[in-house]
């Protein structure tokens, strides 16, 4: 009951005892009034304080998700401790936006943050509709958990297809289409709190968790949407139903064991889709051969497979590497340039080394032996110091400051034995001295020598390049 007094209004709280006689006839009756503004004014502040702790509690999950609360196995944020944790097995997801450092450069402030928040909320949305949840955002970059292989799999597709979308959206605004790439690992990791008494945060740790990172860095690399691990694989309830193909077998930085990398092509455009089955039979015997050593019958098949799909650049990549790779391997018949203003000493060298299996081209003066090596680039230069016009050191200097010939192994001959002579040279580029009057032993010694440490080690730069994408993984921020 209310009472109203022009704008105030009293609430009452009414209570009646009725009166009976000897008949049990109601007589009268007791009414009772109490002004319960205060306690009415207590109830309106208790549910508006349960209203706003409920709100309270739907913004921290925004910053801390309920299902990191679930996994720790607490109901509330305040029921966390610094170094909680617990061990879980679960699918972790890389996503990262292409290029993001040069679209930003193009943004004022607020339009960057504009874009990252439009961008991250279709993201996030997907991520939850796949029973996912966000762990961290890390500039552009997500990363998210799933208890489940598939439905980490199968959150990735959508979420590339939404990009799709999201891009048509963009386009229509005048906008560029965005690209991202997506790597899958699935691992035991260690979700817990870090920190200090006055800043803590929820944190995975994991091995499993690098290997994604870095998985995700090779869709860069092979110019592919959605890559994930054995690991992954080996989880899924039933692999073919997906669309995929085996893309590589990398190292991840501190494991010697090789990682199978595939790609999952599900949101490709329907015509790509096609292609790539198609050359499948193609692809993955090539990948085998490649990693067997077979480079040469590797190559065929890539060759084979960019005839049908020209735009394959994962089978661009391969069919470089297996080019590079032939490149390396020692050829039977390697050739040397002997540089010598002395008729006689070219011809003993020559003959000596002709001989020996090798081919031999000449030059009696430091500018035709740059026109030799410009025209048909040699395995190893034996070079003379003391030459009119052009000297040695001039050659070298010329030769080491030209991208073409700077890798030439070039071993100088000379009779100067003075120790700033030498200084000198190998501070020029060259690899090894040969005193005149040479032995002909010795000079082959040394270039043997000389042309396997160069094959060895532009091999090893090789596998250098080809793991470092794996080494080193760098989000665009």
């Amino acid at each position: 009951m209310e009472i109203h007094r022009g704008t105030d209004i009293v609430p009452l709280e009414v209570w009646g005892t009725p009166i009976f006689d000897e008949c049990e006839e109601l007589i009268y009756a007791m009414a009772a009034f109490q002004d319960i503004t205060e306690r009415w004014k207590a109830e309106e502040e208790r549910i508006k304080f349960i209203e706003e702790l409920a709100s309270l509690n739907r913004s921290y999950e925004r910053f801390v998700p309920s299902q990191f609360l679930s996994l720790l196995e607490k109901k509330s944020i305040i029921d966390i401790n610094l170094g909680e944790h617990v061990e879980k097995e679960m699918t972790i997801l890389f996503a990262d936006i292409r290029n993001f450092t040069s679209l930003s450069e193009k943004m004022t402030p607020q339009e960057n943050f504009n874009f990252i928040n439009s961008y991250l909320s279709q993201m996030d949305e997907v991520v939850h509709q796949h029973h996912g949840f966000i762990d961290k955002y890390i500039g552009d970059a997500i990363m998210a958990l799933f208890h489940n292989a598939d439905d980490a799999v199968c959150g990735a597709i959508a979420m590339l297809k939404k990009l799709v979308d999201y891009n048509n959206g963009r386009m229509e605004a005048g906008y560029d289409a965005i690209r991202i790439g997506i790597g899958l690992n699935t691992g035991a990791l260690m979700i817990g709190t870090v920190g200090g008494r006055n800043r803590m945060d929820g944190t995975v740790i994991s091995d499993a968790v690098n290997v994604a990172s870095r998985v995700e860095g090779l869709t860069k690399v092979y110019g592919t949407q959605l890559l994930i691990t054995e690991h992954t694989y080996e989880e899924l309830v039933d692999p073919n139903e997906y669309m995929m193909r085996i893309i590589d077998s990398t190292k991840v930085q501190g494991k010697s064991k090789e990682v199978t990398v595939y790609e999952v092509f599900d949101a490709d455009s329907p015509e790509t889709i096609n292609l790539k089955n198609i050359s499948i039979e193609d692809f993955e015997p090539g990948f085998v051969l490649y990693n067997s050593g077979a480079i040469a019958d590797a190559k065929l098949l890539f060759e084979k497979v960019l005839k049908v799909n020209t735009n394959d650049y994962a089978a661009q990549v391969h069919l470089k590497n297996c080019e590079r790779m032939l490149s390396l391997t020692m050829p039977k018949n390697l050739t040397i340039l002997i540089v010598d203003d002395v008729s006689e000493n070219i011809k003993v060298l020559s003959k000596f080394l002709v001989d020996k299996q090798f081919k031999v081209l000449m030059a009696k003066n430091g500018k035709d032996a740059l026109e030799i090596v410009d025209l048909s680039a040699p395995h190893l230069i034996l070079l003379d110091v003391m030459m009119p016009k052009m000297g040695g050191f001039e050659v070298c200097e010329q030769l080491k400051s030209n991208p073409k010939t700077e890798n030439i192994p070039v071993i100088f001959m000379t009779a100067l034995t003075g120790a700033e002579d030498k200084v000198k040279g190998f501070e020029l580029g060259a690899i090894d001295y040969i005193t005149k009057p040479f032995q002909k032993e010795e000079v082959l010694i040394r270039i043997q020598t000389h042309l396997n440490l160069n094959y060895l080690q532009q091999k090893a730069q090789w596998y250098i390049e080809k793991y470092e994408d794996s080494f080193d993984f760098k989000h665009d921020q």
